[in-house]
């Protein structure tokens, strides 16, 4: 679900004067219904989810996190993973520590399990200005590289042997800056530019409508029926998807289907057909 309205960067943040550095970056397949947590480390995370669904609570939050969507949790946020019993998430861990690129690498985050204050947002003080002070889940437009930038990094990182070690920096950083970057973009358009113009009432509709798509991608979907489930005529449907999204809500749909189909064909887990089959192209 995309956020209500922009998201911007707290004062201080400088993306050139504190690029992201990562500490550590991995793939991290849930099992069905299993609990992670409660801890929290000495990093700022982002978890590109890239299958299945769950819920991720940051301090006193709840955030349900489905695939496509990216959840931003800040720095030593307590955090607790619940998968989903029946479709689990399969999340990346971006842990990222912003200080000049002349400085020394940087650690690997320090993780604690104790101590673990689940009534507070934040359990340390970031050593530097961060580019977000809140949790909250981005949902991309389908276009978007986000996902990818993460996969990629996340390989990157794993890939210690037979790669110099200076090459391998340069990659992360440059990878790391161009998450961030499109990431910030993705984060400030996410209720401007085509949301400025939707009202409070287009903006619930689309949230609602796109939600029940994503989770509805294999069902044969008409627009009267997205017309009737969002209690609204077929033409208040459409003028609502274009001041929020730019689109028409069928177009919608295509995206979504195409930036799943993407994601699962780049894994190699499943054959071309039952990919088709479970995002709804015959």
């Amino acid at each position: 679900m995309r956020p209500a309205r922009p998201v911007p960067p707290p004062p201080g943040f400088d993306l050139l004067a504190t690029p992201p550095r990562v500490s550590l970056a991995n793939f991290y397949p849930f099992e069905p219904g299993e609990v992670a947590g409660q801890h929290w480390s000495e990093s700022n995370l982002f978890l590109p989810c890239t299958n299945g669904t769950g819920e991720i609570q940051v301090g006193p939050r709840r955030f349900t996190l489905q695939a496509g969507q990216i959840m931003h949790v800040p720095w030593a946020g307590p955090i607790v993973y619940r998968a989903d019993r029946r479709d689990p998430f399969v999340v990346i861990g971006l842990h990222f520590f912003y200080r000049p690129w002349s400085d020394a690498p940087v650690p690997r985050p320090h993780h604690v399990s104790r101590r673990v204050d689940l009534t507070r947002v934040s359990n340390q003080a970031p050593p530097s200005p961060q580019p977000f002070s809140e949790p909250f889940v981005l949902a991309p437009p389908p276009e978007s590289r986000l996902l990818d930038w993460g996969s990629e990094i996340a390989r990157a990182y794993s890939q210690a042997d037979g790669v110099a070690e200076a090459l391998r920096e340069a990659r992360l950083r440059a990878m790391a800056l161009a998450f961030l970057a499109d990431f910030q973009a993705a984060a400030r358009g996410s209720g401007s530019a085509h949301g400025a113009r939707a009202t409070a009432a287009q903006a619930r509709v689309v949230r609602e409508i796109s939600s029940w798509m994503e989770l509805s991608l294999r069902r044969a979907i008409k627009r009267g029926e997205l017309a009737e489930r969002a209690g609204i005529s077929e033409s208040g449907l459409a003028d609502a998807f274009r001041a929020v999204t730019g689109r028409a809500p069928i177009d919608y749909l295509i995206d979504l289907r195409l930036a799943h189909a993407r994601r699962m064909l780049r894994s190699g887990r499943e054959r071309v057909g039952a990919i088709a089959a479970r995002v709804g192209i015959p």
